[in-house]
C-alpha cells in the first residue's frame, strides 16, 4: 500500500511505500524543497472553517498552515495522532 504526500508549495503529489506524517523532498514540479505532508493531514487542514483561519492562510505553504493550525488549536491533536 502506498501513501500520498503533497508539496506544501504547489500541491503536486508523490507516492511512497511507507506511512509517515511528512517527508522532506525537492518537488519535481516546482523545484521547491519542503515538507510534503501526508494527504490525510492536508484533508484535515481543508476541513477548518474559513472564518477560523488567519487572514494570510491561503498564502502560506501547507506545512506552515499545519503548524499555525496546531498553535491556534484549530485541529484536534488527538486526531493527528491517529494519522
Amino acid at each position: 500500500m502506498t501513501d500520498t504526500y503533497v508539496c506544501p508549495y504547489c500541491g503536486a503529489t508523490e507516492h511512497r511505500e511507507y506511512r509517515v506524517r511528512l517527508i522532506l523532498l525537492t518537488c519535481p514540479e516546482c523545484g521547491e524543497n519542503g515538507r510534503f505532508l501526508n494527504e490525510e493531514l492536508v484533508e484535515v487542514l481543508d476541513e477548518i472553517p474559513e472564518e477560523e483561519v488567519p487572514e494570510e492562510w491561503s498564502e502560506l505553504p501547507a506545512d506552515q498552515r499545519l503548524h499555525r493550525a496546531m498553535e491556534r488549536g484549530l485541529v484536534d491533536s488527538d486526531r493527528l495522532r491517529l494519522l
